[in-house]
């Protein structure tokens, strides 16, 4: 891989032991996967971050970044933690993660990056357009990212993304080139999708059905027969699908990026997607009982959720004994309070919860035994064993709502 002399003097050192690491790792993994050369990234967005998925040797990792008094080298921002930061114990937390979690935020802020703490970047302090170089970790940023803006970046690990905001550099291989971005999978949508969750599942269908198609680039899905779709449905669409691999999808007549995928006429697989299709996926995933807990904003809400969820919930309450948890980044929060949302969202019973996200807050298991949700990335994670473990379920909003609140009298 060619390195220019600049690069080649971080690589040796002379610019500091933490640049060098940095520099290091990029050099490895372009190499693997035999990228010419490094290039500039105009932005990071940094993963493992949560204290439930990072544990102590987070911590080690960034005391040794810190203490080489390393900085990123462009504008940085933070996935979520394990908590709110603010009301912490409002979602149960105990002392010692929270002691821990103030710990690791503290070093990324020691070493410039912006301590957002969302799984939406998107949603504020980025600007994205099509063709722009970004090195993103978060699965579901980057399908979006890639997808929805065009923009262009690898699905990044969390010691690659942060290697590559200290060296403001990542190499050149993946989704950054073209010739890599061309879909190789047709997907004909025959139903109708009116809500979060049924794009989510359609995510899930598709992942599925293209599973088998392997490392590095998996399926790359180009969709026809979505005719109309809001932001945030595709954004389910896309974390859906990063469950499975998908970093990259085009949606026709939707998607920036027509050029590469209009003109497409053989693909390595196709299949049609039907209502029964759906409806498979959440008969399997209907609750079996009354949950305990509902989690919506995976990825975390932006406005519009939160103004459908404040409508749907009108006259409602929060049953006694149950909890309903929103997560959403405080950039929305903060368009939501100005309109009042915050407010009515909370008199029902409703938290409002920032800095964090469903999959990497830690639960208390003797309080929740079943939880229901709106999106099938939060199903697969909360479930997973690695992280919480918890049986989790997935319906519409509409029915989330109606699963735990009952008439406000």
């Amino acid at each position: 891989m060619y390195l220019t002399k600049d690069e080649e003097s971080s690589l040796e050192g002379d610019h500091g032991e933490a640049l060098q690491v940095a520099m290091s790792l990029l050099v490895d993994v372009g190499d693997f996967y035999k990228a010419d050369k490094l290039i500039s990234v105009d932005s990071a967005h940094i993963s493992g971050v949560s204290y439930l998925t990072g544990g102590d040797g987070l911590i080690d990792l960034l005391d040794f970044f810190v203490t080489k008094n390393a900085k990123v080298g462009v504008f940085s921002t933070l996935n979520p933690s394990g908590m709110d930061r603010i009301n912490w114990k409002s979602h149960f937390i105990d002392l010692e993660f929270a002691t821990k979690q103030y710990h690791i935020l503290r070093n990324f802020e020691a070493m410039g990056v912006s301590t957002t703490c969302s799984c939406t970047p998107y949603d504020f302090g980025h600007i994205l357009y099509k063709g722009q170089h970004i090195a993103w970790a978060e699965s579901s940023a980057i399908t979006f990212a890639n997808s929805f803006f065009g923009a262009r970046t690898n699905k990044e690990d969390s010691l690659s993304v942060l290697s590559a905001a200290i060296a403001g550099k990542t190499p050149n291989y993946g989704f950054h080139l073209t010739e890599n971005r061309i879909p190789n999978v047709k997907v004909s949508v025959e139903v109708p999708l009116t809500s979060y969750s049924d794009f989510s599942v359609l995510g899930e269908v598709v992942g599925k059905k293209f599973n088998h198609i392997p490392f590095p680039f998996g399926a790359i899905p180009v969709f026809d027969g979505i005719s109309h779709a809001r932001p945030h449905q595709l954004k389910g669409l896309g974390a859906a699908l990063a469950s499975f691999g998908t970093q990259l999808y085009h949606v026709k007549g939707i998607t920036p990026e027509n050029e590469i995928y209009d003109k497409v006429t053989r693909f390595d697989d196709e299949c049609t997607i039907t209502e029964d299709d759906l409806n498979e996926v959440y008969e399997e995933l209907r609750p079996p009982s009354d949950p305990d807990i509902v989690v919506i904003g995976c990825p975390n809400a932006n406005l519009e959720e939160i103004m459908e969820l404040e409508e749907l919930s009108r006259n409602l309450k929060v049953r006694d004994g149950k909890e309903f948890w929103l997560f959403t980044n405080r950039a929305q929060k903060g368009l939501a309070e100005g309109l009042g949302l915050v407010k009515s969202l909370e008199e029902r019973g409703i938290k409002i919860l920032v800095d964090t996200c469903p999959e990497v807050t830690p639960y208390d298991k003797n309080r929740f035994k079943t939880i229901l949700t709106n999106s099938i990335k939060a199903q697969h994670y909360i479930t997973a064993p690695s992280l919480n473990g918890i049986p989790t379920y997935i319906l519409p909003v509409k029915a989330c709502v109606d699963a735990i609140c009952e008439v406000n009298t």
